[in-house]
C-alpha cells in the first residue's frame, strides 16, 4: 500500500516536535528553514545539552513558549519545609482562611489513604501559616480508609486515626455516620 502525501504536508513528528529527542534550542542568527546538509550537520549539536552562560550562576531552564533558554535568579528548593513555606507565601488568601476558622480544628478524613500524603502536606502548611502569620491553623484526623493491609499498618503506626476503615464500602455503616 502506497501512502500519498502532499508537498506542503508536514510529518507528525515535525508538527509536534522531535519525539524521543530533547527539544532543539533555537540559536540566534539562524534561519528557521535549513537545508538537508545543515540539518544533518546540526543533529549532533542538538543532542548536546543547551549551553548556559558563565555570566550567571543561576540554573537555566528551557522555555516551551519561545524555545529559548531562560535563567532564574531563584535558588533551587531542596528542603521540604522550605518548599511548603514558599507555597504558603505565594497564597496570601490562606491567612484569611486561618483567621476565619478562629482556632477551630479542620476535620480531615481520607479515602484510599495510602501514605496519607494529604495529612503530611497539611501538617507542613499549618506549620508555615503559624510561622509566617502567627495564626494557628490546626486539623483533626477523623478517619482513614485503606484496603491494602500493609498500608493500613503504615497508617496505624504513623497516624493513629480514631477509625481505620478497610474498604470504602464500610463508610455507609453506622460507625461512619456517628463521626460525621
Amino acid at each position: 500500500m502506497t501512502k500519498a502525501t502532499s508537498k506542503n504536508q508536514k510529518s507528525i513528528t515535525s508538527f509536534f516536535g522531535r519525539g524521543d529527542k530533547k527539544p532543539a534550542v533555537k540559536k540566534a542568527g539562524k534561519s528557521a528553514r535549513k537545508t538537508d546538509d545543515e540539518s544533518s550537520a546540526e543533529e549532533a549539536e542538538d543532542d548536546a545539552e543547551p549551553e548556559v552562560s558563565d555570566e550567571d550562576d543561576s540554573p537555566a531552564r528551557y522555555s516551551k513558549t519561545d524555545g529559548k533558554i531562560e535563567s532564574s535568579s531563584l535558588p533551587p528548593l531542596h528542603h521540604i519545609p522550605t518548599m511548603f513555606s514558599d507555597l504558603v507565601s505565594r497564597i496570601p488568601q490562606i491567612k484569611g482562611v486561618a483567621e476565619r476558622v478562629k482556632g477551630r480544628k479542620l476535620r480531615i478524613a481520607t479515602m484510599c489513604s495510602g501514605t496519607e500524603s494529604p495529612l503530611l502536606a497539611l501538617e507542613l502548611i499549618c506549620q508555615s501559616v503559624r510561622e509566617q502569620y502567627g495564626i494557628p491553623l490546626e486539623f483533626e484526623h477523623v478517619f482513614s480508609c485503606e484496603i491494602e493491609p500493609f498500608k493500613q499498618a503504615y497508617i496505624e503506626r504513623n497516624f493513629r486515626p480514631p477509625l481505620l476503615f478497610r474498604d470504602v464500602c464500610e463508610l455507609g455503616d453506622s460507625e461512619a455516620y456517628v463521626l460525621l
